[in-house]
């Protein structure tokens, strides 16, 4: 069974979904590789549900039990290519670069696009008034999810907020997020393939007891499913790698809704920063 289908399943069928099988559709699409070598109780101690839960759930999902559904996923994964194959075929798909970026460019703005005539300015601000209410605002991006913890933590910063910038992983990861408390704010942006570090990012978030928002490109994951609030972007392209042009839109998106819910304060903060910059000399 393809992990878009079981998606289909959840997004179909999620109102009449217990909340055992609610966990166990999230934590199979977070963590299908896996779930391919689990057996039904070793699947059913990661969602703290029963094996007879599992298996009956595979019976829901169209197979006579737990071994053939995880046989199906096995069968997928064996048929699922490595990034460099995916790359190679994109480029054969065209013939010659100008199709390939071509086609780059076209599928950024069709996302760009959906993003801007969906964007959900009530939840936009909800995020905006726990970042404005935050004592720190601690931004966590690992990989290439970095792009955003540093367009986000230089303009916050010249906006007068107090922000703690992680790039790193591990124990550096952790003792950075030591100090947080329910008082301050954690945002983590995080994209396939999601790390481990960002998983216990969040975690540390909510045993600490701060806001927890999540920027990632899909809102049914355990990681979502750990935060706060969630807002979803997409990432995809016609190559292998994400693509972070809805990403950085959506924090500009963000900035400007900051400035227009506190233009006095933040125009002040950024005046006060030229001036200093201005003083050292540091623009030609």
């Amino acid at each position: 069974m393809k992990k878009n289908e079981i998606k289909e399943y959840f997004d179909n069928h999620y109102s009449k979904m217990t909340e055992s099988q609610k966990k166990l559709t999230a934590y199979i699409i977070e963590n299908y590789r896996e779930v391919a070598f689990l057996s039904a109780v070793e699947l059913g101690e990661k969602v703290a549900c029963s094996d007879a839960t599992v298996i009956r759930f595979a019976q829901i999902l169209g197979f006579e039990g737990y071994a053939d559904f995880r046989k199906s996923i096995q069968e997928q994964l064996n048929h699922q290519e490595s990034p460099d194959i995916k790359l190679l075929k994109s480029i054969k798909n065209f013939q010659n670069q100008d199709g390939l970026l071509s086609n780059n460019c076209k599928t950024d703005l069709q996302n760009l696009e959906e993003y801007i005539l969906n964007l959900n300015m009530n939840q936009i601000n909800l995020v905006v008034d726990d970042l404005m209410k935050a004592k720190t605002i601690y931004l966590v991006g690992l990989g290439t999810s970095s792009i955003i913890v540093d367009f986000l933590s230089y303009h916050l910063r010249r906006m007068g907020f107090s922000v703690t910038a992680i790039r790193e992983g591990g124990l550096i990861l952790m003792d950075k997020l030591a100090s947080m408390d329910e008082k301050d704010l954690l945002l983590i942006a995080t994209f396939p393939r999601y790390s481990r570090d960002s998983m216990n990012a969040i975690r540390m978030g909510r045993k600490k007891g701060a806001q927890v928002v999540t920027i990632t490109d899909n809102e049914l994951t355990e990681l979502a499913a750990q935060s706060n609030r969630v807002l979803v972007v997409k990432t995809q392209n016609v190559s292998y790698f994400n693509s972070y042009v809805v990403p950085m839109e959506l924090c500009n998106v963000l900035l400007i809704q900051i400035l227009e819910k506190n233009k006095e304060h933040v125009y002040q903060k950024l005046k006060a920063n030229m001036e200093q910059m201005e003083e050292f000399d540091l623009f030609l």
